[in-house]
């Protein structure tokens, strides 16, 4: 806690984009995972407190919600799985539970943000805190150091310009919706500045289920042999990984309905723009 008299004071708002990214490595090494993700989480809502109320902007997961989503019915086709029920096609909003009962896990990794959240909001209603939480599918960006446990957007994108090995675990069918960081930014940003209009709310935030803001690992690779030059990807095989979602795409409509905000570059933008800068 002596650590807090080093940070500057004047604080207008604190945004925790901090964390262990992999849930590969918090099934290897949760206390790990816990210190930095929960406990480094907990230190930013108690300097906050502490110092009349700053607010603060939490960076969740999808991972909040568990592997139970994985029990829905879903058809297979070449390159993508899709939930049977049209209706699960619509995404997953924030009401989808989060309760791990029957025997469903999140990861290490997603207990770990369940567990920030909850904190949050005992600040928030205890003590005042402002709260805002943004439950995050798949970001991407600029200057993305992607590898196999996270970032795989990035990921894929600099095999096909550098080379490499590339991984797929699973059958590379598994489907996310994507998010390109530029925009994600412009969220963050409007919502420290309209803290009025957003504190105590959780928002599902990713490129939602609008054609070409979600893709699975196989299109992906197809968009990227499609439109770059290099080598083709070619990848090996390995089992699925605990707690891998087969199909996510979040409903962001409660988001753009709140806020105004929506996803602005599609993915294939978003890969264009990353491709000019690994040239620069």
């Amino acid at each position: 806690m002596e650590d807090f008299n080093r940070i500057p004071k004047g604080i207008d708002c604190m945004i925790n984009l901090a964390a262990n990214p992999a849930i590969p490595l918090s099934i290897k090494e949760p206390i790990y995972d816990f210190n930095c993700n929960v406990l480094g989480h907990l230190h930013i809502l108690e300097f906050a407190k502490i110092h009349k109320n700053i607010p603060v902007i939490f960076a969740s997961s999808n991972k909040a919600y568990s592997d139970a989503i994985n029990e829905y019915p879903i058809v297979e086709t070449k390159t993508r799985y899709l939930y049977k029920d049209k209706q699960l096609r619509k995404g997953f909003c924030e009401d989808t539970d989060v309760s791990g009962h029957n025997g469903y896990t999140n990861s290490p990794y997603g207990a770990g943000k369940l567990a920030c959240e909850k904190y949050s909001r005992e600040y928030w209603k205890h003590y005042g805190v402002p709260i805002v939480i943004n439950r995050m599918s798949c970001i991407y960006g600029l200057y993305q150091k992607g590898v196999a446990d996270q970032g795989w957007v990035d990921h894929f994108l600099r095999i096909k310009k550098f080379g490499g090995k590339l991984t797929i675990f699973g059958t590379g069918k598994q489907v996310r919706d994507v998010l390109y960081a530029s925009d994600l930014a412009d969220l963050y940003m409007y919502e420290v500045e309209h803290m009025e209009k957003v504190n105590g709310k959780t928002f599902n935030v990713g490129g939602g289920i609008k054609d070409g803001f979600h893709t699975s690992l196989l299109e992906l690779i197809n968009l990227i042999d499609d439109n770059f030059s290099g080598k083709k990807l070619t990848f090996s095989k390995k089992p699925w990984r605990g707690s891998d979602q087969r199909i996510y795409q979040s409903d962001i409509s409660y988001v753009t309905k709140t806020t105004g905000w929506k996803p602005k570059t599609t993915l294939l933008e978003g890969l264009k723009a990353m491709w000019e800068l690994y040239d620069a």
